[in-house]
């Protein structure tokens, strides 16, 4: 059995490092993404999923399992960004949730401007900090703990 959360100053110590990192790097890259493409890190990340996805097209519900920031108003993040003209909703029948959502090429230029932003940041702010040894570390650790979470959901 694990020792408790409470009582274990390593346990405790590296969530909270963990959430007070997140807490500072993430705020960094959304002002950053704002001040240069004035979109914020949930356009970002729906243009990186539709960027990445088969014929730069998802359906909504595959879109919203895909997304890494928040999955709320998504149907109404993804229409503003309709109506900048980043996205196309192809409107079918029946259930919102198998509208296929594909980026347009105006998209498709905003994620690849934004993208040098948010590598620039995401270097700058995380990956520079860490030593080659500590990523090698940081990264599986990270994925098994997602993973796990995953599984759980």
């Amino acid at each position: 059995m694990q020792p408790d959360y409470d009582t274990d100053p390593l346990r405790r110590g590296a969530w909270q490092a963990f959430f007070e990192a997140h807490a500072a790097v993430v705020p960094a890259l959304e002002a950053e993404m704002l001040a240069e493409h004035g979109f914020n890190m949930r356009w970002y990340d729906v243009l990186l999923q539709l960027a990445a996805a088969p014929d730069r097209r998802l359906t909504m519900g595959e879109l919203s399992d895909a997304v890494v920031i928040t999955k709320g108003g998504l149907t109404k993040l993804v229409d503003r960004m309709a109506a900048a003209g980043l996205v196309t909703r192809e409107r079918q029948a029946g259930d919102r949730r198998v509208t296929p959502v594909r980026l347009t090429q105006a998209g498709w230029e905003a994620y690849q401007n934004a993208r040098r932003t948010h590598h620039r940041g995401v270097a700058e702010h995380f990956l520079d900090q860490l030593s080659r040894d500590e990523l090698a570390a940081l990264t599986p650790a990270l994925r098994r703990v997602r993973d796990r979470a995953r599984a759980r959901s």
